[in-house]
């Protein structure tokens, strides 16, 4: 098969023919009569590649469009398939975000064609992507080594501690110790976890694993691993984020970028600072995240070579996670302090634009 295409039509000779001829050449097709129905399908199995008509009953197809932008960001190219060929129309699918406009009546082959540029397109984008993981690894790669040193050190020298006895016999001493110890294991295990992330991801290993979740916890499994660092330099860690909120989203991987981020965020905010990550329900759909410091030095692009090395690969590996989860990754400066804004597509609910 050359890929999943997602067929919405409300007329059901013209849906069964699209979906037998490109069934044929090898695609594997799921047809909708709605856009109800296709979101629900989206939400099922999501597609390669989306065909829909415009005017259809209940929820149109530009309505159905920014449906499917909102749960997807720009993850899944959309196709229109429809008899509306005056200029407005073509203009407001394009411009609404939509990569092509098939007027009807219509050749099967040339449908074929542009289904397979648009495929090819998106693979090519994909490759530049897999390319600028590549590029990014040696960077990572001697970063994590960096970080590993420190803690190590440490967790070495609290074990010949107890190892040598200095601590006597005293329980709560020794408790002291071991506590350490584990704070530093645990450490070790979240910058190999890391390491390991990256590499699977230049070597072309398992894709992300998205799937629906609760975004609270996500964001406390991240302040969590950030609040060592915190600590030891006196800044001051903030959460404010609702417990409704969800996203289709790999859990460990978007916490590790949070946490990357918030640890950058530490490292370039002054003792007494404070650091807040905020979680909140976007306007155009979706979970937007906001990390504000009240940093020294600025974590923007252009200033990223007067920012600590941990700054930009934490920067760089939470670019790629948002991108790989179709959402929009952001870093300015506001007033007095610094913010990282990402946008990650949303859930859709079932009952979404059902009447729209």
């Amino acid at each position: 098969m050359h890929g999943h295409i997602l067929v919405v039509d409300d007329e059901p000779q013209l849906l069964f023919s699209v979906r037998e001829y490109l069934g044929r050449v090898g695609y594997d097709v799921t047809a909708a009569e709605s856009g109800p129905e296709a979101l629900e399908a989206i939400l099922a199995s999501p597609p390669d590649l989306i065909i829909s008509d415009i005017m259809m009953e209940g929820m149109d197809g530009f309505a159905f469009q920014r449906r499917v932008q909102a749960l997807s960001g720009a993850g899944i190219p959309f196709i229109f398939l429809t008899a509306k060929g005056d200029l407005r129309d073509r203009l407001e699918g394009l411009r609404g975000g939509a990569d092509d406009y098939i007027v009807k009546p219509f050749e099967p082959e040339e449908l074929e064609a542009r289904v397979a540029a648009l495929l090819q397109r998106m693979e090519r984008t994909r490759e530049e992507g897999r390319r600028e993981l590549a590029a990014l690894r040696p960077r990572v790669l001697a970063e994590v080594a960096a970080r590993i040193e420190a803690p190590l050190a440490s967790l070495t020298e609290h074990l010949n501690v107890l190892l040598s006895e200095r601590c006597g016999n005293d329980p709560e001493e020794q408790a002291h110790y071991l506590r350490l110890a584990a704070n530093d294991a645990n450490v070790l295990q979240g910058l190999v976890q890391n390491l390991a992330e990256v590499t699977s991801g230049v070597q072309g290993g398992a894709p992300l694993r998205r799937e629906p979740m609760r975004v609270a916890p996500v964001v406390r499994t991240a302040a969590a691993a950030a609040a060592r660092l915190a600590a030891s330099c006196g800044v001051h860690l903030e959460i404010a984020c609702g417990g409704i909120l969800s996203a289709t989203i790999d859990g460990k991987a978007f916490s590790r970028a949070l946490s990357g981020l918030l640890e950058a965020a530490v490292l370039v905010s002054p003792p007494g600072g404070t650091v807040r990550i905020s979680a909140r329900r976007a306007r155009e759909g979706g979970v937007e995240f906001t990390i504000r410091d009240e940093g020294r030095v600025s974590l923007a692009a252009d200033a990223e070579e007067a920012s600590p090395p941990e700054t930009a690969a934490a920067l760089d590996m939470a670019r790629h996670v948002v991108r790989a989860h179709g959402g929009a990754f952001e870093v300015h400066q506001e007033d007095d302090h610094h913010a990282v804004v990402i946008w990650i597509p949303g859930r859709v609910a079932k009952s979404i634009g059902r009447g729209a």
